[in-house]
């Protein structure tokens, strides 16, 4: 084997190991730092339905909505417990049907009381807004709301000659 490709190819090896080792670092660095700022504001679907609203009503708004997170995050994580214990049941020796079915139920129940506390306070904190508002409001939740339009396939062209 001629040395001069041998030189190349070591060359080429240390290139390649010093990107790969520079980009497991940048990973793990990138990792670190997203671990430790956590989750960004990611706007949901009630986020999008204000974007209409003036700014001093978008910030009473997301008060509104963390105050009442915080109303309702302790019969959230009751609901999440029964979930997991329910489905955790399903991997035993015996499961018994009734009773997972039982916690999965009361699960949902709580979802159900907590979905109806967040919309009822969405319904009296957009009420206190003027009708120009709440009609942004209302024309935001609808577009939220609809489904995208599914895409059609193609229609079909006849290219046969005769």
């Amino acid at each position: 084997m001629d040395s001069r490709w041998l030189v190349a190819g070591l060359i080429a090896s240390a290139a390649l190991n010093l990107f790969l080792v520079g980009a497991a670092a940048g990973v793990i660095a990138l990792g670190q730092s997203m671990a430790r700022e956590g989750p960004g504001v990611r706007p949901g679907a009630l986020m999008i339905a204000t974007a209409g609203l003036p700014q001093p009503d978008r910030r009473n708004f997301r008060q509104m909505l963390r105050q009442t997170r915080s109303e309702v995050l302790a019969d959230v994580a009751r609901s999440r417990a029964l979930r997991i214990d329910a489905w955790s049941a399903v991997g035993d020796s015996k499961p018994d049907p009734a009773a997972i079915k039982a916690k999965l139920a009361q699960s949902r129940q709580i979802d159900t009381s907590v979905r109806a506390r967040v919309e009822e306070r969405l319904v009296d904190y957009v009420e206190s807004l003027t009708p120009a508002d709440r009609a942004a409001f209302a024309a935001g939740m609808r577009r939220v709301l609809t489904p995208p339009p599914t895409p059609q396939p193609p229609a079909a062209t006849n290219t046969a000659k005769p």
